[in-house]
């Protein structure tokens, strides 16, 4: 059995924790031939999680043969999503396929949050 290390790919980013995933042995050559178009960057796979639903996971391109002490895997690798060009979706390539005005809205609401607020405006 291998496994693959990742995160989860939410709405709002990526998880800040690392988790296991088990690759079935049917599905591990799809999973380094992935990993092999990508040069073994980052790739999204579908995957199950702790309480068997279906998530969207960014894993790295090579796969583990054994985990760390004390870890057990959260679910099982399904498959790896490609992209319109057959090649493995990255997270790049998922930013571009986000339409443009969702992504102005996000930005948005992070210049909101995070730049201070104007000051006034001097005569020139």
């Amino acid at each position: 059995m291998m496994y693959a290390k990742g995160q989860y790919f939410n709405a709002d980013g990526v998880s800040d924790q690392f988790f296991y995933l088990r690759i079935p042995d049917d599905r591990l050559s799809d999973f380094q031939a992935a990993g092999m178009q990508v040069s073994r960057k980052d790739f999204m796979v579908l995957a199950t999680d702790q309480a068997n639903r279906l998530r969207v996971m960014v894993v790295q391109g090579k796969p583990v043969k054994v985990l760390p002490k004390n870890t057990k895997p959260v679910g099982d690798c399904f498959g790896v999503l490609n992209g319109d060009d057959k090649l493995p979706l990255t997270r790049k390539a998922m930013a571009v396929l986000i339409p443009k005005a969702i992504k102005d809205r996000q930005l948005a609401k992070l210049m909101a949050i995070y730049l201070p607020e104007p000051r006034h405006h001097l005569p020139k």
